[in-house]
């Protein structure tokens, strides 16, 4: 069975990127959603309960310190399992959610972008090793942050470059590893130079992608999740004599958060997915070798991609990039100290003489 999506294998601009992916997305809803809520709901809920049960258990130390001691509520049995719990929420996250979840959906997207209709269950199904890859290429982007950050410290060149690079490392490289892990069957390391190797064809456009898709989470998940806190505040008002309220409060906008970020995250990677494509598309001729292949789309699997040799790339990193990265981290600084002005303005304005 095939989707009513007809996929537009050319290049697109930033503004056909994104609306391919909300047709995509809102097209396979359910699906899209549904893959990513397997593990994401039941984590979700455990590690919240896990911080209930860790803030409950020091509650009467914040009500009244003359009444306890603090030593004694803090390092208490419920303390530690909720602390323990949470720690172990965090890794399974991470494990199902950033890395069997995202392979699934990446691989989901794929498939019903280029025309074969991929199930639930059946995107799991098809995931053999690349899961593990996942996870693996995203330690090793941690390591590589902690290299950066190090950078990052040394006088002058790695004050205006070290950002820049931590910056296009996270909001650039780091989403593509998966589509490029599940796609073309990349290792962890391979996955990680190639998806440097595609985002950097294109520098400033993915910037642009990417400050977008940020713009578009303030919009639904933010926006929504401090509304949503600011009329718990109203409704459960704090009180002095019970920490229940403010607990609930807690629990109820990490919900309200889940809720959103469930409706946003599939989104994000579907947008992501199809970036891929027009990245390859552009640089290696990818909408040719697909419409040209033995088999209609219909009928191929989105993970066993056409082969296709790479134009040859420059070394790690050129002087012009390194520019690039300066660049960047001179404007991020002067949009921070934007907004610092604009809010100081503002508190100044609004504040009594």
């Amino acid at each position: 069975m095939t989707t009513s999506f007809s996929p537009v294998l050319r290049p697109l601009s930033l503004a056909e990127v994104l609306d391919q992916a909300i047709r995509l997305y809102r097209n396979n809803f359910t699906k899209f959603i549904g893959i990513l809520a397997i593990p994401y709901i039941p984590l979700i809920v455990l590690q919240t309960a896990m911080s209930y049960l860790m803030t409950s258990s020091v509650a009467d130390y914040m009500l009244d310190p003359a009444s306890s001691t603090y030593p004694t509520t803090l390092f208490n049995t419920s303390y530690w399992l909720g602390l323990l719990g949470t720690m172990m929420a965090a890794i399974l996250q991470f494990i199902f959610v950033q890395g069997v979840a995202t392979a699934a959906l990446t691989r989901a997207v794929a498939d019903n972008y280029i025309g074969k209709s991929t199930d639930i269950f059946g995107a799991y199904r098809s995931l053999g090793s690349s899961w593990f890859r996942l996870l693996m290429a995203l330690v090793l982007a941690g390591l590589l942050t902690l290299v950066l950050f190090v950078w990052t410290i040394i006088p002058c060149v790695g004050w205006i470059t070290g950002p820049g690079m931590l910056v296009f490392l996270f909001a650039i490289v780091v989403p593509l590893i998966a589509p490029v892990i599940v796609l073309e069957r990349h290792g962890a390391w391979d996955s990680l130079q190639r998806a440097w190797t595609l985002s950097r064809s294109r520098f400033w456009w993915m910037i642009g992608f990417v400050f977008i898709l940020y713009l578009f989470s303030q919009i639904v998940i933010t926006g929504p999740t401090a509304l949503a806190g600011f009329v718990l505040q109203i409704l459960l008002p704090t009180s002095s004599t019970t920490f229940a309220q403010p607990l609930l409060a807690t629990v109820l906008q990490a919900l309200v958060t889940m809720i959103f970020s469930l409706l946003y995250l599939p989104l994000q990677l579907t947008a992501i997915t199809l970036v891929y494509f027009d990245l390859r598309i552009r640089s290696e001729g990818l909408d040719l070798a697909l419409q040209t292949s033995e088999k209609p789309a219909e009928e191929s699997s989105a993970v066993f991609l056409p082969e296709i040799t790479a134009v040859p790339q420059p070394g790690l990193i050129t002087w012009t990039e390194v520019g690039y990265f300066t660049l960047l981290t001179i404007g991020g600084v002067a949009i921070y100290a934007l907004i610092l002005s604009v809010f100081a303005g503002a508190l100044m304005a609004f504040s009594p003489l």
